[in-house]
């Protein structure tokens, strides 16, 4: 009788992950936002800055032409692409210039005060953690001819 149920309740498993993988496949992706299309492009303007966090007014005409299309109902795929055909492959963010445009964001309000102490912080950790294995491998090395020392001896 046992058998008789988990057989049962291994079918039920199989056809509900069974429909779960149907309906996945077949319903379509969700709807495209704003923010997906403009996080595969760069600014525009001079500025670094990845198009989904520009607010300036180059990089709102874009969203804006970029919510049009939307509208319009074409995907993210050919909004971008329509994007590169206009203004070459430039638009198009790489990974470079995506890090390059987060450090912009999160550094452009930096005074000089902010940069010593970030720099400062970093080789305050860089000191303490080079000193750290600078430490453990002596520490190593010692106990290592420590223990050739006792075994050549017997």
């Amino acid at each position: 009788m046992k058998d008789f149920f988990n057989k049962i309740n291994g079918r039920k498993f199989a056809g509900l992950f069974l429909t779960a993988a149907v309906l996945t496949i077949a319903v379509p992706s969700a709807a495209v936002t704003v923010q997906e299309v403009a996080r595969e492009l760069e600014c525009p303007c001079d500025c670094p800055l990845v198009l989904e966090d520009c607010n300036m007014s180059c990089g709102l005409d874009w969203k804006d032409e970029i919510g049009e299309m939307i509208r319009a109902g074409k995907t993210r795929d050919e909004i971008v692409q329509n994007f590169i055909d206009r203004y070459g492959d430039a638009c198009r963010i790489t990974p470079y210039k995506r890090i390059r445009g987060k450090i912009f964001q999160y550094t452009r309000g930096f005074d000089t005060k902010d940069w010593v102490i970030l720099w400062g912080g970093v080789g305050v950790w860089g000191l303490v953690f080079f000193t750290g294995i600078f430490i453990v491998v002596r520490r190593w090395s010692a106990r290592k001819k420590k223990d050739r020392g006792e075994g050549s001896q017997s």
